[in-house]
Formats: C-alpha cells, structure tokens, sequence
C-alpha cells in the first residue's frame, strides 16, 4: 500500500489535487496534514495559546474530515494530524513514521504569500502575479505620497 503525506489548508483545493493523483484501483494511505491559516499577532491578546491550539486542531479535523469521506468509499485509508511548527520538521518526522511516504504539496497557493517549502533543499518559487501586486502597490503608494 503506498502512502502518501499531503499538505492542505483548502478541502475543496486539496479534493481536486487528490483525485488525480490517488489511482481508484489502487488503495492508498494517506496522511492529511492540516495547516490551519494563522491567525494575526494581535490574536494573542484576546485568546490564550491552549484555545489557538484547540482551534486550530479543530478547524483541521473539519477540512481533513471533508476529504475523507470523499475518497473513503473507494478504499483509503486516511490518518489526520495538525501542522504545529516549521513544515520541514513536520515532514521529518512523519517520514520517521512512515517510512517511503511520498510528500504532496495540496495547499491552494496565495496571491501575495510565498508557500513555506517542505522539505529541506526545496527551491521556493516566487510567484510572478505576487511580484506583480507587489510593484502596484509600491508605485501606488508612492504616487499617493508625491501627489
């Protein structure tokens, strides 16, 4: 049985890079790490780091359990856990775990975030369009301040 570990943070995103990569004939086990959106800076001072916590382990079971019960009929197994911490060390130690598991990126990209490589030596690739929004807003901002 392959095993695959895949990074999600969008069940519906997550679902369509799935359907093509998981074969119906062949059942996989599946590792859905959730990677809740964090939450801002200010945060902190309205709810303690145990809530963050429970939120986030929440939220997670919420968008892995969505794509569980799509693809559980066809025979897949599925484990869920919570991204807490740097990506490259979550893969190291789920790769601990479960020896030969194949790593999935199936997070939906941001427009103006750089995604967080997960695995050591990944080349991160700058978007051009966050590049782009980048420079429309420099040069607005500027064109405010002169004007």
């Amino acid at each position: 049985m392959e095993t695959l570990i895949v990074y999600i943070n969008d069940s519906e995103y997550a679902s369509n890079q799935l359907a093509s990569m998981i074969k119906a004939y062949q059942p996989t086990k599946c590792v859905l790490v959730g990677c809740p959106p964090r939450l801002n800076r200010h945060i902190s001072r309205w709810i303690s780091g145990g809530a963050r916590k429970k939120w986030q382990t929440q939220w997670s079971e919420t968008t892995c359990s969505e794509i569980s019960k799509a693809f559980a009929s066809v025979g897949h197994q599925f484990v869920h856990r919570v991204a807490f911490g740097p990506l490259i060390n979550v893969t190291k130690q789920l790769q601990g775990e479960f020896l030969g598991a194949r790593v999935l990126d199936a997070r939906r990209p941001k427009l103006t975030q750089t995604a967080e490589p997960l695995v050591e030596g990944q080349k991160i690739q700058s978007d051009p369009s966050s590049t782009a929004m980048g420079i429309a807003a420099t040069t607005a901002f500027f064109a405010l301040a002169f004007d």
